[in-house]
């Protein structure tokens, strides 16, 4: 695919740019917008550290961010956009001053070219690097009035929203989520014995073809969602091995889905024939050198341990379809899918917005299995190495 250039002449133009890089409005956030020559090559947000954090901190979060950037296939250069929440009439300079300084220094001593370090408060924007910028800084108004945002086409055009709003749930007829809880409350009496895992894939290849059914999801018309369609999704979600296969097969494709779904077969005949925890039998097979190239493969998609991009396009139906049905799940039903949400929102590099799905995870269930694990995952600022291989249809800015 050809990608889309927009030109960007003045820094002002820039910060016009930066939201449709990163796809959401940024608050409270660093955008590190990374180069290779005079095009970008990627944009990550990251929190702001703490006000009045030590210059020690600073300087090792500073390292940890650069250090970031560097996984990216050859870039040179970067820009960090500051957005900060304090006002510039309320500080000596600009907000988050004292970390741009530590930050830029940083990335040049490992050898990156800082084209500009810019910030946007609420009262103004400026530059780090400009003597001359003005007292209160410049405008907001020049940062809407660029004529980027006419230059970027309709097409590849993002309709931005915070990254709070991102977490959104939509609003749901309180009629329809009181029968999905019904439906899914028969499901799961029929299923009463289902709650391990091989008693669940038994009972769901009896019933319907995981894998089938989550191409079909992916389908729905989500205006015209039927009770038992989501009930039934709800159902095949609650039991991990299902879960984590249409959340692979959400992302990836059917192939997938499929392979993953064949290993959760084969691990549910040996624990229905031994007893042991599937964790204990992969941990052996692992140890003796017998776990298969699919079980592999599988386990680094999980953890993000692979090259392979993830479709964008098959993500958002799945995020817009996991919404739906989080919305309409009982309480006790939403950790599930809200896990789904938080792997699939990293998977597209939201990291922050997939936190949140994780917060409310464990706000129902704190010992979620995999809400605890993705928490660890989320919390070390792993992110998955497809993130760092650039796309060919990426926004650019020359």
């Amino acid at each position: 695919m050809n990608r889309t250039i927009v030109k960007t002449r003045e820094a002002h133009d820039f910060l016009a740019l930066v939201p449709q890089l990163v796809g959401f409005l940024p608050e409270k956030s660093l955008v590190l917008v990374a180069f290779r020559g005079n095009r970008t090559c990627g944009a990550m947000r990251f929190n702001l550290p703490e006000p009045g954090a030590p210059q020690k901190v600073l300087g090792r979060i500073a390292t940890t961010l650069v250090g970031t950037v560097c996984k990216i296939p050859g870039v040179d250069a970067l820009v960090p956009v500051f957005y900060s929440d304090e006002t510039i009439a309320g500080v000596t300079g600009l907000p988050q001053e004292r970390f741009a300084e530590v930050l830029c220094a940083r990335a040049r001593l490992s050898g990156f070219l800082v084209r500009d370090a810019l910030c946007v408060a609420p009262d103004g924007w400026g530059s780090y690097l400009d003597p001359d910028c003005p007292a209160g800084g410049n405008p907001l108004s020049a940062i809407a009035a660029s004529d980027v945002h006419r230059a970027i086409p309709a097409a590849v055009r993002t309709d931005l929203a915070t990254l709070q709003s991102r977490a959104d749930l939509p609003a749901v007829d309180p009629s329809m989520k009181a029968k999905v809880a019904r439906r899914l409350a028969r499901y799961q009496r029929l299923g009463s014995t289902s709650q391990t895992v091989p008693e669940l894939l038994e009972l769901a290849r009896d019933i319907l073809d995981p894998v089938p059914a989550a191409e079909a999801a992916l389908g729905f018309d989500l205006e015209q969602l039927g009770v038992d369609d989501a009930a039934t999704v709800l159902y095949l979600v609650q039991g991990p091995a299902c879960r984590d296969q249409m959340m692979l097969q959400f992302a990836f494709g059917e192939t997938v889905g499929r392979q993953t779904h064949e290993l959760n077969l084969r691990y549910a005949i040996i624990q229905r024939a031994t007893g042991r925890s599937l964790d204990d039998i992969i941990g052996e097979e692992q140890a003796a050198g017998n776990d298969s190239p699919n079980t592999r493969a599988t386990g680094d998609l999980m953890l993000g341990l692979s090259r392979e991009r993830p479709d964008p396009e098959r993500i958002e139906r799945a995020i817009r379809l996991l919404k739906l049905l989080v919305a309409l799940a009982p309480r006790r039903a939403r950790p599930a899918p809200l896990c789904m949400l938080a792997w699939l929102s990293w998977a597209m590099g939201r990291g922050s917005v997939a936190g949140i799905f994780v917060d409310r995870a464990l706000a129902i269930d704190p010992r979620y299995p995999m809400a605890e694990l993705l928490r660890t995952v989320f919390g070390v600022g792993h992110l998955p190495d497809w993130a760092f291989a650039v796309p060919l249809d990426e926004t650019a800015n020359a």
